[in-house]
């Protein structure tokens, strides 16, 4: 039986590579930085920004890309993904809710507050700043099933990345995937993610995990 339910931020909840790309993109530049195809950054989504700087330029440049970073996405005001915010408060009347997101905590924060959602609502909320452990490792849910006081099989987990998927069944928790992402379905597949665990949206979520129990 489901107990808890515990989200991805981007992509999943918020709309946020789309724009996101850009400002990294937008950033390189003002640093005079090699500019990262749209297809290079894709792939990198679900890992920490110190994480994508690291992979695309090298440690040298992760406190000034970070700032002007930080800068470039504050200018936005991000959306939600179509349907998150009503699913959400749905899901709450019946299961314990958290967030664990690669992404530090006040660009985390500001999202929420873009979309108008009540971070109240949330037992948890985990950001890159909490923890030194980054998805795909599993270590990032320590602490979780002591704070839910549940299991980890009465856990599900949903995100729109590969290192989701691969962090939260090495933990234990059950997965459901988000298309929402850069990812398509044939890509869950070959993870051996179960068909009916592959949702086009968050909005579906509810009745998965009616079926899940």
């Amino acid at each position: 039986m489901i107990k808890a339910i515990i989200f991805d931020s981007d992509d999943t909840i918020v709309d946020f590579s789309s724009i996101a790309a850009g400002c990294i993109q937008k950033a390189a530049s003002n640093l005079k930085l090699k500019v990262p195809k749209r297809q290079e950054i894709n792939k990198l989504w679900g890992r920490s920004i110190e994480y994508i700087i690291d992979n695309l330029w090298g440690r040298e440049h992760i406190h000034e890309f970070r700032k002007e970073y930080f800068k470039m996405a504050s200018r936005y005001k991000f959306k939600e993904i179509k349907g998150a915010k009503a699913t959400i408060n749905l899901l709450k009347k019946k299961y314990k809710l958290g967030v664990i997101s690669a992404k530090p905590r006040p660009l985390m924060i500001k999202n929420f507050k873009d979309i108008n959602l009540d971070t109240k609502i949330f037992k948890f909320m985990l950001s890159a700043d909490d923890t030194r452990f980054h998805k795909p490792d599993p270590r990032v849910f320590e602490g979780v099933l002591a704070k839910l006081k549940i299991k980890s099989h009465e856990v599900l987990y949903v995100g729109d990345m590969l290192v989701d998927c691969e962090a939260s069944r090495k933990a234990g928790f059950n997965f459901a995937a988000v298309l929402t992402g850069f990812y398509k379905k044939k890509d869950f597949i070959k993870m051996g993610l179960e068909k009916e665990n592959i949702l086009n949206s968050i909005k579906e979520l509810p009745k998965l995990v009616e079926k899940l129990g």
